[in-house]
């Protein structure tokens, strides 16, 4: 497979998820320049097929990961740190209505869990953490699940369940636990 393929697929009506499966297993010869990438965004390809299509391109090594750094030089990060994808859902009302709370979970996590690495890339994680925010004048309500890759709860008492609580930063601790003792036992 290669682009042109990807936007005949888009084409001829297949679901995104039928070209994300075809990506996923295929040899690929993909252009990821950015001009590739542009031209496959001003095709119609969605977001999430253009990840597949750089995931693909680009598989993370056993041993390490080159990351690009704004204003820098590329950096080596190793691959030993799981690799975290954070999903919100936020059930507010007023002054923070349409807040993206996987922002505010995103800095936390910067902050109190240097053993592990944000990506935005659903196709390269170790673990899913998703958050379920309310919101209602004063009082605030957090809901976190932590699931491995294969979509098995790993947090809460007992390897299941959700952490409570009313602030992010307290139920991004707990996750942050959860997933390096997890990580551990591999």
């Amino acid at each position: 497979m290669n682009n042109e393929s990807v936007v005949n697929l888009m084409k001829a009506g297949f679901s995104e998820d039928v070209i994300i499966s075809a990506i996923n297993r295929s040899q690929g010869a993909f252009d990821t320049s950015v001009d590739g990438l542009i031209a496959l965004k001003n095709a119609g390809i969605t977001n999430k097929e253009i990840a597949a299509i750089v995931a693909k391109a680009y598989p993370p090594s056993a041993a390490a990961l080159v990351v690009p750094v704004v204003g820098g030089a590329p950096t080596v990060r190793s691959a030993n740190k799981p690799r975290v994808f954070l999903r919100a859902q936020s059930h507010s009302s007023g002054l923070h209505e349409s807040r993206d709370q996987s922002m505010e979970m995103s800095k936390d996590f910067q902050e109190e869990c240097a053993g592990v690495v944000i990506s935005v890339n659903p196709h390269l994680l170790d673990y899913t953490v998703d958050l379920n925010h309310t919101e209602s004048d004063f009082m605030r309500q957090n809901q976190i699940q932590v699931a491995n890759k294969d979509g098995d709860l790993v947090s809460g008492p007992s390897g299941g369940g959700s952490i409570k609580g009313p602030s992010i930063r307290g139920g991004v601790k707990k996750a942050c636990d959860v997933i390096l003792a997890d990580w551990a036992k591999k």
